[in-house]
């Protein structure tokens, strides 16, 4: 099984969320390719049997939450009919942000499996170990033997 992890970070705790969502599919046995979107192995993420985004919320105090840097994320190759579970990083809500950010996935063709937020900021952070090992469960659950080339 391939995965492709990629991710945009404005101070640190997105990419410290994939990491460990990268860390997690690992120790499942997954082969996993963790990028910035900036900088991905377009070859490996079209190969993957599932793609991993996430982005940081950005936005007032959820008022004008939005899933941060959109365009940067038009850059990726083609995605369309791809398996993809999407997660955003947020301080107060994630809500408006994941709908955008779904909102933006189904544009793009994408068979979304699974979306998810993480608090990584802000008041009552809290170890998010368990709703990303969750996240990785709910995400590998969509992939079948078949997507993978074991059935």
């Amino acid at each position: 099984m391939k995965i492709a992890v990629m991710y945009q970070s404005l101070r640190g705790g997105t990419r410290r969320a994939a990491d460990t969502i990268a860390n997690s599919f690992q120790s499942l046995g997954a082969s996993v390719g963790i990028y910035p979107v900036t900088n991905i192995d377009a070859q490996f993420v079209l190969d993957a049997d599932l793609l991993v985004i996430g982005t940081w919320t950005d936005g007032l105090f959820g008022i004008g939450a939005k899933p941060a840097q959109i365009g940067k994320l038009n850059a990726l190759p083609d995605i369309s009919q791809k398996k993809a579970s999407l997660f955003v990083t947020y301080e107060i809500s994630p809500t408006k942000s994941l709908q955008q950010f779904e909102e933006w996935a189904q544009g793009r063709g994408v068979d979304l499996v699974h979306k998810q937020g993480f608090k990584v900021r802000g008041p009552f952070s809290k170890d998010i170990s368990s709703e990303i090992a969750d996240f990785t469960q709910r995400s590998i659950e969509a992939i079948t033997p078949t997507d993978v080339g074991l059935g």
